[in-house]
């Protein structure tokens, strides 16, 4: 079981301070910094699980080793505050930013958002299977990269 020093937890937000890499940048360790001194843990803003199912241009990723660098980084300073770090796994689903170009939009449904965006491609069964790899995929990088914990947000409109 997961101890945390307290019961407050800082809920992800999505900050866009990464440069478009989806790398963590010395403005993630600052603003992580600041937010981990005194919670129990730290959920980051939401990782995309592919560069192609981003609701910001500049949001971190975790669908890589190329990003475990950063993020073990962004890790240690938050576990040198006494916090727990959440890595808060992102497949946008049908809410993927359709103004970021090469963006791809799966959703149980073949509605498009209430709120506005491209319609989506219905899912097939291939299309739940290479999903279903992606969290997997993420989930294993997010363990190298030293994450005590991973949030999934299942609702929303999200997968």
């Amino acid at each position: 079981m997961l101890q945390l020093r307290n019961q407050f937890i800082f809920a992800p937000v999505k900050t866009g301070y990464s440069d478009g890499s989806g790398r963590v940048t010395d403005k993630h360790i600052e603003f992580y910094k600041l937010r981990s001194a005194e919670t129990g843990g730290v959920a980051l803003e939401p990782l995309y699980l592919d560069k192609g199912l981003r609701e910001i241009p500049t949001q971190m990723g975790l669908d890589s080793e190329d990003k475990i660098p950063g993020l073990s980084k962004l890790n240690e300073v938050i576990h040198q505050n006494g916090s727990k770090v959440i890595a808060h796994l992102n497949h946008p689903g049908r809410m993927a930013n359709p103004k970021i170009p090469g963006n791809y939009f799966l959703s149980s449904t073949d509605q498009a958002c209430e709120n506005g965006g491209a319609e989506p491609k219905r899912m097939d069964r291939q299309d739940m299977n290479r999903v279903v790899e992606q969290f997997r995929s993420s989930a294993a990088l997010a363990e190298k990269a030293g994450f005590d914990a991973l949030g999934i947000q299942f609702g929303h409109g999200y997968l």
